[in-house]
């Protein structure tokens, strides 16, 4: 009995010298008090657009552009087409759609989807503004809904990023000039739910 407790008070004493002997103590190793280094991934796309919106954007030459204009279309559906019959048959205008642009809420057409409109292929003045001066060097970007209501989608406003900033440097728009309706005339297009801080925090 006295050799085990005298075995087990040997032990104990062992477990207490050992971290002196081999040096444990509070100072700590330098390569262990260097700061670990996050890497940094360059962002994924929010959005995939088709090669051939691309390529349709980039086939045409341009003419002098000063803005974009961001609309909203103040209903719940539609498309370039039914906006482009109803501009047509109802407003009287010969080359239908008012706007450049067009991108879906997934009602009529697909969510994000970037419709190109005649407009733009054929570099001619827009119908959407109710200005001659914003008409003529204006970019019309419609998104599909009503602002007034909701608010757009994630995916449409990761298409009028891509389409913005696309616009801005092949057509060399100053951030100041990137507008919205409201902002030449009294309408208040694009709506109230529109994330108008989001385009300040990226484009301004």
């Amino acid at each position: 009995m006295m050799k085990e407790k005298f075995k087990y008070s040997n032990l104990k004493l062992l477990f207490f010298l050992l971290p002196v002997l081999y040096g444990c103590n509070t100072t700590r190793d330098s390569t262990l008090s260097r700061p670990y280094k996050h890497k940094t991934y360059a962002p994924k796309t929010e959005i995939f657009v088709p090669y051939s919106i691309q390529k349709e954007l980039n086939q045409f030459k341009l003419r002098s552009w000063k803005y974009i204009v961001i609309h909203h279309s103040a209903s719940d559906s539609g498309n370039a087409d039914s906006i482009g019959k109803y501009h047509k048959n109802n407003r009287g205008w010969v080359n239908g759609l008012g706007y450049d642009f067009v991108i879906g809420n997934g009602s009529g057409s697909r969510d994000g989807q970037i419709e190109v409109g005649n407009r733009w292929n054929r570099q001619i003045d827009g119908a959407h503004a109710g200005n001659a001066e914003y008409n003529k060097f204006g970019i019309g970007i419609c998104l599909i809904g009503n602002f007034e209501q909701t608010s757009p989608t994630k995916s449409q406003m990761s298409s009028l990023f891509y389409l913005i900033n696309y616009l801005q440097k092949r057509c060399h728009i100053h951030k100041d000039n990137i507008i919205y309706h409201k902002t030449f005339k009294q309408t208040a297009c694009p709506g109230k739910y529109f994330p108008y801080n989001e385009i300040e925090a990226r484009f301004k």
